[in-house]
């Protein structure tokens, strides 16, 4: 049987990555598939605080470190250069950590000589998934004897843009089901405006700061959401339109988003009505390794503005934003402004009242 090639692998990955269905399922379920695609000794994925003690990692297949060396990796983890470099430059696109350091160099770290040295760690590519501070998601493929190829990065930055968007699908799914224990529990119990409508408009559930939106913008016949709002929930159905990208409507000069989510029943919709502008900040988006200005137009393009407005915005010419995000859809992988929107908006991702936090550090 013939090896699989280099697309094939990219495609095996990026399906398994979409088929997971939770967070935890995310953690764990997709090192195996990050093996068969880039083979190594092991695979990680790792949680990193600014609070070494709030840290969390998971590897396949699982290492037996004890709880001191555990520790001693929480500590020493900042020194690993490919992480120094995704702090400095907010760009965590795959590296190597050849890339940074010769074999000497790497093996005069206290982080080798007492941990990456003791689990035979000589060789490492990592990459990072876009997260809100002060958590750093990375996920890391280590060996022993050969060096990552060119071709292994060059997979792996394919991969990356698709992997950030299964992770806010399996986020949300995971939102999604802390946010109906909730509403179970009670309404008062959430911050954020949350409704519950069925396919032709009705309102089932609302929350009390929701109720208060029903009155504005999302109002419309008594026990319904507006018309409009209907209708584009509707077209997001026929679209299949994923989670992670949230409907954006005019709100008397604001932009309004709301993530929707799968309801209860099969015909149901859950609306979560998010604050501002939904974290999508220019600081966000410099996590997926844009500059400042490219994180700027990328930001009003996931908004709904067009070139011309963006350079209006700005104070640019139409012409400098068109250079901007030509080079933005270099670096996420995407060939359309379409594309560029949904793993900007993946990227921030949303974290509801009562969502799970990281698991308690193996042991």
């Amino acid at each position: 049987m013939p090896a699989p090639t280099h697309a094939g692998r990219l495609a095996e990955l990026i399906g398994a990555a979409y088929a997971v269905e939770d967070l935890d399922e995310f953690r764990h379920g997709l090192m195996p598939a990050l093996l068969q695609a880039v083979p190594a000794d092991v695979a990680s994925y790792n949680e990193f605080d600014d609070d070494p003690t709030r840290s969390w990692w998971a590897s396949e297949p699982p290492l037996r470190i004890t709880p001191e060396l555990g520790d001693r990796f929480a500590a020493l983890i900042p020194q690993n250069p490919i992480l120094a470099h995704i702090h400095r430059t907010r760009d965590g696109r795959p590296r190597r950590i050849s890339d940074f350091l010769d074999r000497d160099a790497y093996h005069r770290l206290p982080l080798y000589r007492e941990f990456y040295g003791r689990i035979g760690v000589e060789h490492q590519v990592a990459f990072t998934l876009p997260s809100r501070p002060p958590i750093v998601i990375g996920m890391a493929l280590s060996r022993a004897a050969v060096e990552f190829s060119d071709a292994d990065v060059a997979l792996l930055s394919a991969a990356r843009p698709h992997l950030i968007q299964a992770y806010r699908n399996a986020e949300l799914a995971t939102a999604r089901e802390a946010t109906f224990a909730a509403l179970e529990a009670g309404l008062e119990a959430l911050g954020s405006p949350v409704l519950v409508v069925d396919a032709r408009g009705r309102v089932d559930l609302a929350t009390p700061t929701a109720r208060r939106l029903l009155t504005g913008r999302l109002g419309g016949a008594a026990g319904r959401i507006a018309d409009d709002v209907v209708a584009a929930l509707a077209a997001r159905r026929a679209a299949a339109t994923p989670a992670t990208q949230p409907l954006l409507l005019d709100d008397g000069g604001r932009t309004l988003a709301i993530r929707v989510l799968r309801g209860p029943e099969s015909t149901s919709e859950l609306l979560v009505v998010e604050p501002g502008e939904s974290g999508l900040s220019v600081a966000a988006l410099r996590g997926l390794g844009l500059t400042q200005r490219e994180a700027e137009v990328v930001r009003w393009l996931a908004l709904g503005r067009r070139a011309p407005a963006i350079a209006g915005v700005l104070g640019i010419s139409p012409r400098t934003v068109q250079k901007h995000l030509q080079h933005a859809y270099e670096k996420l992988g995407v060939t359309t402004a379409s594309e560029a929107a949904a793993t900007a908006w993946a990227a921030v991702g949303v974290r509801l009242p009562g969502a799970p936090g990281p698991d308690v550090p193996a042991g």
